[in-house]
């Protein structure tokens, strides 16, 4: 992509701040420019749209050698014509080659975790970093059996492998090894329902949950069913029973069946040798009166996300919508709690830590995108990374197909940092695209950010709704014909 510049006072063509490139390894070329809202546009003498910013655009196609493209502006009587040589030369690109495949440095020895460590599956990686199987305690004693990068791959059992990035661990003298269980209990603490499971010293885990009917899951590495009885004090919450299954020889499942299909969040970490399991209860109120819910403004300060073609930065649109958001949640009784209310450097530790201290109901991240083309209609996504957050995902996109944008889909295991969470549901919404010039048009306008806002807090109330009826406390309601 491109833009043109001129000098001229009265019909200036702007420089885009992103994109200005003389030779291209691409036929398929999308020439992008600026001028002053109101003025008339043509590229090669086609009239474009000039969008309320003051962007138009075209896509054009080029042979190889010089691309003389003319770009005219009309304002009133006056013309201005500027030419713009684009010079495409097939291959000159970044060639994609295939990655190395992985050497394994040949090593045994033990490492113990630090705070926020956590496991991946597998050791590939993208922006968003390797596929997470899930956070750790610290203080858990892995087998390191190679290394690929700056990743150990560790051995959990005799069957389970995961990697690790090594700045999570420190050198450990002392080894792993296969343990007997202890006793086992649960117990309605108030507010949520506590499972325990008695250990020799702390093994490594993992947590996921399945649909219909929901279920946890909680594999033990390393240990063996010695937990010959399962005591439960007290009538449950949100759990209905506990199994125990020795899948593998050193691998426990406890398999924790809820009572209800919507999962308000658990949390797994050790009470010294003691795993700890907390399920959360259903909220006693299923309306945004009186429920604490967690709004996260994506990026902020250095990490401004993405810059549209007139300079605009998603960091800021981003942390207007959520304002929007606030106000409108405070107005129905919410608590509200942000993770930044100002344009500053936020890690995503610190933002999860935010959430949790908060003992936020619910959260939802607030992002705009970019890519595709700069003259389509990109439109508005949602994103979720365990399966039981699916439904307030899909929820929140549908009311945001109502502000009559295409769909850019529903995306699940979707690796953010802010979907990692099991304390609490969760759900990324990429609003619109910035580097889209209509959706660039319906950004720009701040009276938009408040309609974006208004589908989102009425995506909550609809997803609280589903949960209320899902438990017979409202009647459901019929659809219109």
């Amino acid at each position: 992509m491109s833009a043109v510049t001129d000098a001229s006072a009265d019909i200036t063509f702007k420089r885009s701040p992103q994109y200005n490139h003389d030779t291209v390894s691409n036929s398929r070329y999308y020439l992008v420019c600026i001028t002053d809202p109101g003025n008339l546009a043509a590229i090669n003498g086609e009239q474009v749209k000039v969008y309320k910013t003051g962007t138009f655009g075209r896509q054009l196609r080029l042979v190889e050698g010089d691309n003389r493209i003319e770009v005219t502006l009309f304002k009133d009587q006056e013309i201005e014509t500027r030419e713009v040589h684009i010079y495409y030369r097939p291959g000159t690109g970044l060639v994609s080659r295939p990655a190395a495949e992985p050497q394994l440095e040949d090593r045994l020895f033990y490492v113990t975790t630090k705070e926020g460590a956590y496991l991946q599956y597998g050791s590939g990686s993208d922006r968003l970093g390797g596929s997470k199987m899930g956070y750790l305690d610290p203080g858990i004693v892995l087998k390191v059996t190679g290394a690929v990068g700056d990743l150990y791959k560790v051995q959990l059992a005799t069957n389970r492998f995961a990697y690790i990035h090594q700045e999570d661990v420190e050198f450990c003298p002392k080894s792993s090894r296969i343990v007997n269980t202890n006793s086992m209990n649960l117990n309605n603490v108030g507010g949520c329902d506590r499972i325990r499971l008695s250990l020799p010293e702390k093994l490594p885990y993992a947590a996921w949950t399945s649909l219909d009917p929901t279920t946890i899951n909680v594999d033990v590495f390393g240990a063996m069913n010695n937990s010959n009885w399962i005591t439960q004090y007290n009538e449950l919450g949100m759990v209905d029973y506990l199994d125990v299954q020795q899948v593998d020889s050193d691998v426990l499942r406890l398999v924790i069946k809820l009572k209800d299909k919507y999962c308000w969040g658990y949390s797994v970490h050790y009470d010294g040798n003691v795993l700890q399991i907390e399920v959360k209860h259903t909220p006693k109120s299923l309306t945004l009166k009186g429920m604490t819910i967690g709004v996260d403004a994506g990026h902020g300060g250095s990490a401004s996300g993405a810059v549209s073609n007139t300079g605009l930065k998603e960091s800021d649109v981003n942390l207007s919508i959520v304002r929007e958001a606030q106000k409108l949640l405070q107005k129905k009784g919410a608590n509200v709690v942000l993770s930044r209310t100002d344009d500053r450097d936020m890690t995503m530790s610190e933002r999860k830590k935010i959430f949790l201290d908060a003992n936020i109901d619910l959260m939802v991240s607030v992002h705009n995108n970019a890519g595709g083309s700069p003259l389509s209609a990109m439109g508005t996504s949602t994103y979720y990374k365990h399966i039981t957050n699916r439904d307030l995902a899909a929820t929140l996109l549908r009311h945001m197909l109502e502000l009559s944008v295409p769909s850019y889909g529903l995306t699940g295991n979707f690796n953010f940092s802010l979907n990692a969470p099991t304390e609490y549901p969760n759900a990324l919404v990429e609003c619109l695209f910035m580097s889209s010039l209509p959706d660039e048009e319906i950004l720009a306008d701040p009276a938009n950010h408040r309609k974006i806002a208004e589908k989102i807090v009425a995506g909550l109330e609809d997803y609280l709704n589903q949960v209320a009826e899902s438990k017979g406390l409202v009647t459901k309601k019929k659809s219109k014909k």
